[in-house]
């Protein structure tokens, strides 16, 4: 049984508060907004957990109106991703990142707007907060 009083971050949630605080960003959340940059946040529903810690599958998607831009902001969102191992986020417990696949530019079908996209696999622990 999870341990009572317990539950799993809500990972949308963390990871839109932990990626806002990245330097330079227009915005960032679960659907899109037209500020640049903006990252989008998509969890997968995948993985699973044994009751103490969830490994769940993360795409964040990457969307500027200047290419050059875009594509160096995408290793800043990266990195910013990469630390996130071994910390806490509103007292939730990450205990890795990986990246399963790196940023790679998408035909978005708008010349005015550039997207990438990568793949992440986040491992978090319960909190102790009550449902």
């Amino acid at each position: 049984m999870r341990p009572e009083g317990r539950h799993f971050a809500n990972l949308r949630t963390l990871l839109r508060t932990y990626l806002l605080t990245l330097d330079g960003i227009g915005g960032a959340g679960t659907k899109l907004e037209m500020l640049f940059p903006f990252v989008l946040i998509t969890v997968i529903p995948s993985g699973g957990d044994n009751y103490l810690w969830s490994r769940q599958t993360v795409d964040i998607e990457v969307f500027h109106s200047d290419y050059a831009a875009g594509a160096d902001f995408t290793r800043h969102v990266h990195d910013h991703m990469m630390r996130l191992r071994h910390t806490y986020v509103d007292g939730v417990p990450i205990s890795d990142v990986v990246n399963i696949n790196n940023f790679g530019d998408l035909d978005y079908q708008d010349d005015t707007v550039h997207r990438w996209i990568a793949e992440y696999e986040i491992e978090s622990s319960v909190d102790s907060a009550t449902l």
